[in-house]
């Protein structure tokens, strides 16, 4: 059966869906995802010797990881696993910082009080620098190979 007009099919538009049915809308339902498996990995042998060495050397960098197992193990390891170093190096930081937080807060006298020393990290240990112009030059700069003079009201005017 068709409306005869397109007034009386507007006014049909609202209505057809029944009460209590769903709304239709754009988006595909929800589906929860698949729980990955970890698959088995490389260095898995060698979890423990990595552990042993940060444990010694706690800054040591990812290369520096793959340097050591391509030493040892040459047909095994290169260049290419430095990524997969990197990720395990990461995962291995994290739980250590974990297991840190865990443990506790940390002592009052190393929170109480900032430690002595340089603040901005830079390392400098000098006088502090000048940060302020010369005084004859204060007032001057050079535009254009002339000398102007800045604190005067005709700023723009050069000076020779």
């Amino acid at each position: 059966m068709l409306p005869a007009t397109a007034a009386t099919f507007a006014k049909t538009l609202g209505k057809t869906a029944m009460v209590g049915e769903p709304r239709a809308t754009h988006r595909r339902t929800r589906r929860p995802y698949k729980t990955r498996v970890r698959m088995p990995s490389k260095l898995d042998p060698h979890i423990t010797a990595i552990e042993a060495w940060l444990a010694e050397q706690p800054q040591l960098t990812a290369l520096a990881i793959v340097g050591r197992l391509r030493e040892k193990y040459p047909e095994e390891f290169g260049k290419r696993q430095h990524s997969i170093v990197q990720r395990l190096l990461r995962a291995l930081r994290r739980r250590a910082a974990e297991r840190l937080v865990a443990q506790g807060p940390l002592d009052d006298a190393t929170t109480a009080a900032p430690m002595p020393g340089v603040v901005d990290g830079s390392g400098y240990v000098g006088p502090d620098p000048p940060t302020a112009p010369l005084v004859e030059q204060a007032g001057k700069a050079i535009w254009r190979d002339r000398l102007i003079d800045i604190g005067s009201s005709s700023a723009m005017a050069p000076s020779r």
